[in-house]
């Protein structure tokens, strides 16, 4: 499916630039916000046990604006039927037509607040197809009892819409299912050379969306300042989680930074009760540090290596070595002052 045309301000790159949020009260004012600076897109999470209803924030955004695309990043199968993603995507893209976008993956906070792994990735494909099914007034069996449904016209109601669905892919599995069912790709992975091999399986021409939480630095302004922890400081304690719920992703890591997640786990088993693991262990995700034991992992090597923060001049070199390796989309979280944050984002490319 083709993408939107772009009408960013941004110049530091060809590569397309979003921005990232957790679907709270303000968001909305938020993207509008976003459309005025020249922002191309904005992405909302799904996380239900966390945030507000991602499709109610995006549907008050798109009342508010014209131009800026809007995504939900990712839908995690499970969290509603199909059937009602379906009409909540048909319901946005009435709204927002030709603005909208929606990434489809197996699910982090989504499920393990839940007390629960990822899905299978069979289960993503079927989300996938369910959806493309349903939102072209197709028809599909249904998840229980297998009958073949699809979409009922009734006057006043969502029409068909076509609406690009991308895959979440941080592993090579998932890398291929994008390949094979997705009208693009989206990833967190931005560590060097990790993009250029993601691109080597979706293939040369599939959007690659990749989501990074951030902050331009000023000059002289030392990584751990006040400011850059209150802005960046989720995105790392969100890495430790990360390790917490899936100890193998300790495996590869250089010793220093595996020691350190090592300790941060026995921590966290010492601290929270183990019936509330899998909520307290989010509590505040990506949007506020909440434990004392993610407070102390701010550090400046963990800023450079879990966030998109530095200097302006680092931040273009970034960008564009994100673009050689096939990046076409970056989708960047302001946190903190978000306000304030948008705008020290937006003016990067006048600095």
């Amino acid at each position: 499916m083709s993408e939107p045309s772009s009408q960013s301000l941004w110049r530091c790159s060809p590569s397309r630039i979003s921005v990232f949020f957790a679907p709270v009260r303000d968001t909305p004012n938020h993207i509008r916000l976003a459309e005025e600076l020249g922002f191309d897109s904005a992405w909302v999470y799904d996380s239900p046990l966390l945030y507000g209803d991602p499709f109610v924030t995006l549907a008050l955004a798109a009342t508010q604006t014209s131009r800026i695309g809007l995504g939900i990043g990712v839908s995690v199968p499970g969290l509603r039927s199909p059937v009602a993603t379906a009409c909540a995507v048909r319901s946005l893209a009435d709204l927002a037509p030709g603005r909208l976008r929606v990434a489809i993956g197996a699910g982090f906070t989504g499920r393990f607040t839940l007390g629960l792994g990822p899905v299978a990735l069979d289960r993503v494909r079927r989300e996938v197809q369910d959806l493309r099914a349903l939102l072209s007034g197709a028809d599909t069996l249904h998840i229980e009892g297998g009958r073949r449904v699809r979409p009922i016209p009734v006057r006043g109601a969502p029409g068909d819409a076509e609406v690009p669905i991308y895959v979440s892919c941080r592993g090579p599995k998932a890398q291929s299912l994008a390949n094979e069912i997705g009208d693009g790709a989206m990833t967190g992975v931005y560590y060097p050379g990790g993009l250029s091999l993601i691109r080597e399986v979706i293939g040369p021409q599939m959007p690659m969306v990749v989501h990074a939480v951030g902050t331009v630095s000023d000059d002289d302004e030392p990584l751990t300042s006040p400011r850059i922890v209150a802005t960046v400081g989720p995105v790392v304690g969100v890495a430790f989680h990360a390790f917490a719920e899936q100890p193998w992703r300790l495996d590869g890591l250089e010793p220093g930074t595996r020691a350190q997640a090592e300790a941060y786990i026995a921590s966290v088993d010492a601290t929270i009760d183990p019936e509330l693991r899998h909520q307290e262990l989010h509590r505040g995700h990506l949007v506020d540090l909440v434990h004392d034991f993610d407070s102390g992992l701010v550090t400046e090597d963990n800023v450079r290596r879990f966030s998109f923060t530095g200097a302006a001049s680092e931040l273009r070199a970034r960008i564009a070595g994100m673009e050689r390796d096939g990046v076409t989309e970056l989708a960047i979280q302001p946190g903190g002052d978000v306000p304030e944050e948008l705008r020290r984002l937006a003016a990067l490319h006048r600095q």
